[in-house]
């Protein structure tokens, strides 16, 4: 079996409070359990401050910020759509290419069951 080679994103070097796709390695995936989910301030790249769905992870070093993508699947997999349920559910992550801003990015996403 040949070994990857371990590589650092630019971005893993940068100051961030949530997952991102940097932090994950070429194909790896990781499956964590949610502590919580709630509605948090989050501050961007720009200074700006807005409010975002924010999930708490056991198995992670940050939190992560979900997007609506990521809470349709959230909700298929646990089998209910209240956030205050989801405590104690695992998900499995993911890096996938995606259209955003008229180009394709890398995302983070929860794998469908």
């Amino acid at each position: 079996m040949e070994q990857q080679e371990k590589v650092t994103h630019w971005k893993r070097l940068t100051n961030n409070n949530y997952i991102g796709s940097h932090d994950f390695q070429p194909g790896q995936e990781i499956t964590v359990t949610i502590k919580s989910v709630a509605k948090e301030p989050v501050k961007g790249a720009d200074g700006k401050e807005e409010f975002c769905i924010v999930a708490k992870l056991e198995g992670a070093q940050k939190p992560l910020i979900l997007n609506k993508t990521n809470c349709k699947v959230i909700t298929h997999n646990l089998g209910t759509p209240y956030i205050e349920k989801w405590g104690g559910g695992k998900i499995t992550l993911y890096v996938a290419k995606v259209k955003a801003f008229g180009e394709m990015v890398d995302a983070i996403r929860v794998k469908r069951k």
